[in-house]
């Protein structure tokens, strides 16, 4: 009889790696799932831990934070272990990442401190690196948009210090986002252009398509609707293909601004009442805050103030929880303008169902 060579876990990984860049979500999960399978002798914990923590970020990006929250958790223990400093670190940045997106700001503050000690303790300038640019993203968030720039600045030096061109790109992303909510469009436009070139260049499909969204973002701000409309059908069908919620969630809101701003006022509004489903399923607190923002816009260019009235309140409450004090301070500068009318209590936001045009599982 013949004998089965046994698998590498270690190549098993690689190959999950390489599937994760080129946009092939289920056969990465797959090869995660095989490697962790064949690592349950433990013989290897910090490989162990690397791939849970991998495969946790895989389903993170597509939306599914319970899931990624899980194996951050399982990952950390096996990083405890193994004592190896820098595990651990990845893991609290994982987990600081979780408490962000769920609105548990005090939480990620700690985590992200936890995290950066413990790699400064390692040496590892490439995560110290990827915290810097998260903790950017926690105070653009929370409106310290100078302090913001300059933590992604010092992430950027970082990554190009050692090399690390996926990093870059993921950090000239949250460049441009911040660009555009300055109001600083042909610089955001330049800085995500970069970015979306060296995604390219490197055959990384997914950094690719979240660029060229954040990209249609600047273009409806200055009124190149056509090429916003573009990227953002383009963006939308990447994402569907792969599997990835998140995206998909985000390129839906895209695509009511751009159906505002061509005055397809009812399908803007159909468009977000998805967006707003998928935003609460993905635990997203920031997106459904600006998704309900969006919702109050087309509901006053309606001139339905009550509907309005609603969504803003909602998404300003979001806003504060969040310490998002920018996004909070506009939205009630937006309820200002509304008349005082009498209004009924019960909001049309999530319902009547909407139409099921869009490919999307409802999740309910």
């Amino acid at each position: 009889m013949m004998q089965t060579e046994p698998v590498d876990p270690r190549k098993l990984v690689g190959l999950a790696r390489e599937s994760e860049q080129c946009g092939n979500t289920a056969m990465s999960l797959g090869l995660y799932e095989q490697a962790i399978g064949c690592l349950a002798d433990e013989k290897d914990l910090a490989l162990l831990a690397d791939a849970l923590r991998w495969k946790g970020t895989l389903h993170r990006e597509q939306g599914d934070t319970e899931t990624a929250y899980r194996c951050y958790k399982q990952s950390l223990t096996y990083a405890v272990r193994c004592g190896s400093v820098s595990c651990k670190a990845h893991c609290y940045n994982c987990l600081a990442i979780i408490a962000q997106r769920r609105g548990n700001l005090n939480e990620c503050e700690r985590l992200y401190k936890h995290a950066a000690d413990l790699a400064s303790k390692a040496g590892d300038i490439r995560l110290l690196g990827i915290i810097e640019h998260n903790r950017g993203v926690l105070m653009n968030m929370r409106g310290k948009l100078a302090a913001a720039e300059v933590r992604y600045a010092s992430s950027l030096n970082a990554f190009e210090t050692v090399g690390d061109d996926q990093a870059v790109s993921s950090v000239l992303n949250n460049l441009g986002i911040l660009y555009t909510k300055l109001g600083h469009y042909q610089r955001a436009m330049e800085t995500l252009e970069r970015g979306s070139e060296i995604a390219k260049a490197r055959q990384d499909s997914v950094i690719e398509s979240i660029l060229r969204l954040n990209l249609a973002e600047a273009w409806v701000a200055v009124g190149k609707l056509d090429q916003a409309e573009e990227a953002c059908t383009q963006a939308l069908g990447s994402a569907r293909a792969r599997g990835d919620q998140l995206t998909m969630a985000g390129a839906l809101k895209c695509r009511a601004r751009i159906e505002r701003e061509r005055g397809a006022l009812d399908s803007s509004i159909a468009t977000l009442r998805i967006g707003i489903r998928e935003a609460e399923v993905l635990e997203d607190k920031l997106l459904q805050a600006e998704m309900l923002r969006e919702f109050g816009e087309t509901s006053s260019a309606l001139g339905n103030s009550s509907e309005a009235r609603r969504a803003w309140r909602e998404a300003a409450e979001s806003f504060e929880g969040l310490e998002a004090r920018h996004e909070a301070a506009e939205i009630n500068a937006l309820l200002a303008t509304l008349p005082t009318t009498a209004e009924r209590e019960v909001s049309t936001m999530r319902n009547p169902s909407p139409p099921a045009d869009e490919g999307l599982s409802p999740n309910a």
